[in-house]
């Protein structure tokens, strides 16, 4: 990976030095430095458009040289942009593949979803206990940012019944909601629940009075972390009085 992204970036140091020299040539050629830094950008774009005077471009090899420099700047530009796309893919790939191959290895383990703040907090408590999560993410940078830390991540929507399935959902022991919306919350034990009935579910509350439905739909265990924080807090403020 590291020789790919060092030769991409040869690729590109050379196509910006043949650009600058184009447009050197074209101003020696008697063009305006304007004129020929954008007249030279839409020729490397093969994008033509009339912007020299025919008195200059006619016949004169400065111009015609700077002409082929474009069409190879157009080409080194072309590679560029494919071997970058084709190592995001890669990376892409390869990452994914990772990561299932570490999800089907585990049993017991823990689902979290979706990604964010309250479950970013919630990993970092279960590592200090060695529980192993397996999140469930909306966008691959958040999946990136959790394998950096050796977490497996899926990418997808928390609605898709597969998704779970890829999660390890039905050899997990534990599903916990983290959204901050109850709806979305009770979807996510729903979908669960349809893979793996047997599964324990801890589920956020963002409203007291969704609590009841929440049960209904799966959760043996309810968090409110408005109730949960003040409690945590008087607690704090007991031990420091006796």
């Amino acid at each position: 990976m590291a020789l790919i992204r060092n030769t991409q970036y040869i690729i590109l140091g050379v196509a910006v030095l043949l650009f600058m020299i184009s447009v050197t040539l074209t101003i020696v050629a008697g063009v305006g430095f304007g004129i020929a830094v954008i007249w030279n950008l839409l020729s490397s774009l093969y994008i033509y458009y009339d912007l020299i005077p025919n008195s200059i471009a006619a016949n004169n090899p400065l111009i015609l040289i700077s002409n082929l420099m474009d069409a190879f700047v157009f080409a080194l530009f072309a590679v560029f942009l494919a071997t970058w796309f084709i190592n995001i893919i890669s990376n892409i790939s390869i990452r994914r593949y990772l990561t299932i191959k570490k999800i089907r290895k585990l049993r017991g383990h823990t689902v979290i979803a979706p990604y964010n703040s309250f479950a970013a907090a919630l990993i970092d408590e279960l590592a200090k206990e060695r529980i192993k999560p397996v999140v469930i993410v909306e966008k691959d940078a958040q999946a990136s940012k959790l394998s950096s830390k050796g977490i497996p991540a899926v990418v997808g929507n928390i609605n898709d019944k597969d998704v779970f399935i890829t999660a390890g959902i039905e050899r997990a022991s534990s599903l916990i909601s983290c959204d901050d919306n109850d709806i979305r919350n009770a979807m996510i034990i729903i979908t669960a629940k349809d893979v793996n009935r047997n599964i324990d579910v801890i589920s956020r509350v963002a409203r007291e009075e969704d609590m009841q439905k929440l049960s209904k739909a799966g959760a043996y265990r309810l968090v409110l972390p408005g109730i949960t924080a003040g409690m945590s807090i008087g607690n704090e403020i007991a031990k420091r009085l006796i």
